[in-house]
């Protein structure tokens, strides 16, 4: 026993070694950027901070910095925790980009910057907390879903701005402020660039037809205990290849990260099947664009394809998922509850045999759910098309506001 244990230690001191190097080489990059940061960058080029946890996340400011960068000529520091993001190796004119992980928590407590924009919730939660120096915190929706059933119960009290997608956001917040007695935030009318980007990419989009299937099917869940993928994700599959549709998997990044043997027996079970596609941890719209009916359960991406490509959704009844167990104290029905069955179909999971049937009722009916899609889009997203206008003003006028001195 002895001997196979050493022999087994043996052959994984390669990967050891590997490991070892790949973390130390990490942290030498860290401590590079957060001393360039902190004692080589001018003022002005860290006076606005975006900041990503995953390369995915650009999109989410791609409209804001351009017309920052564009219309305002204003340098800025984009600090991401994902060593592999592209922006690290960008050349960006005006955007100087910057590497922190395990650093991270000391950053966010000594980042000095006028104004510091990003996408996670939780500020001042846990480990990542405001700064010690007087900074303006800006939140960037990066969903269209409700704030308080699916996220955690002050998700957004620290922060001093939000953009909000919609008037749906905005109320829940206010409510929740009165409820709380908690100092009202600057709430902004700003909308969602990344739906926009994606309603212009389908406008654009050349599909390549399929005769030999009758549509695309695009299975895009949440993550959590129930989702899809673990309830009836093969079961699913099955059913939708055999009624002959071109199938879609897309999981969330967090199933993959937590779950990768589910997604390894996706793969394994339907890789060679020419009517099967697994998009694993793609930040591309593509597979959005490709689909006739998208399936899902209470993940945003429902929203945004709905609104962003017109075509209905199938929702499946999974149980919900619930981060806030007192949600229901706001009196408001979350939006991915309240407008299910305007942009598409509900069913149970217990009736998956009827989905083929239920899609071609939806693709027969895809004109009326357009106009429809179409008309909720403009009751539930604000400034449709004039999102990165909005949030990059707004950006502006916080930099440029009377207090400027004491930021810098």
């Amino acid at each position: 026993m002895i001997v196979v244990t050493m022999e087994h230690v043996i052959k994984r001191k390669p990967n050891i070694l590997a490991s070892l190097i790949k973390k130390t080489a990490s942290l030498l990059m860290e401590i590079s950027h957060f001393y360039s940061f902190f004692f080589g960058t001018p003022k002005e080029q860290k006076s606005i901070v975006f900041y990503s946890e995953r390369r995915g996340h650009y999109p989410y400011f791609d409209g804001i910095i351009n017309e920052l960068r564009g219309k305002y000529k204003q340098p800025l520091s984009y600090v991401t925790s994902d060593s592999n993001d592209p922006i690290l190796n960008a050349r960006e004119h005006g955007i100087k980009p910057f590497y922190f992980r395990g650093l991270l928590p000391i950053f966010f407590s000594l980042v000095k910057c006028r104004v510091f924009v990003m996408t996670l919730t939780d500020l001042n939660k846990f480990y990542l907390k405001r700064s010690i120096h007087k900074v303006h915190y800006v939140y960037v929706f990066h969903s269209l879903v409700s704030t308080h059933m699916g996220f955690r119960p002050g998700s957004y009290d620290y922060y001093d701005s939000l953009l909000c997608p919609g008037p749906q956001q905005l109320k829940e917040i206010r409510k929740y402020e009165k409820i709380h007695k908690l100092p009202r935030k600057q709430l902004i009318k700003a909308g969602y660039y990344r739906l926009e980007r994606l309603y212009d990419e389908y406008r654009r989009y050349k599909r390549e037809p399929r005769p030999d299937v009758k549509g695309a099917v695009l299975i895009a869940p949440s993550w959590g205990d129930k989702n899809i993928l673990e309830s009836c994700g093969e079961h699913l599959i099955e059913i939708l290849l055999d009624a002959n549709y071109y199938v879609i998997v897309r999981p969330h990044s967090e199933t993959v990260k937590k779950h990768p043997e589910l997604v390894e027996s996706l793969r394994k079970s339907y890789g060679g099947n020419p009517h099967f596609a697994l998009e694993v941890l793609s930040h591309s719209n593509e597979p959005l664009l490709k689909a006739d009916v998208l399936i899902s359960d209470y993940s945003g991406i429902a929203l945004s394809y709905a609104f962003g490509t017109e075509r209905p959704v199938l929702f499946l009844d999974v149980p919900k998922k619930i981060k806030n167990p007192r949600y229901t104290d706001l009196d408001i029905p979350p939006i991915e509850l309240s407008i299910r069955s305007k942009i598409g179909v509900v069913l149970s999971p217990d009736r998956l045999e009827e989905i083929p049937k239920a899609i071609a009722a939806l693709l027969k009916d895809a004109q009326k759910y357009k106009g429809r899609i179409a008309q909720l889009r403009n009751e539930y997203v604000y400034a449709f098309g004039k999102s990165s206008r909005i949030s990059a003003q707004h950006i502006m006028n916080v930099y440029h506001s009377k207090d400027k001195k004491n930021h810098l």
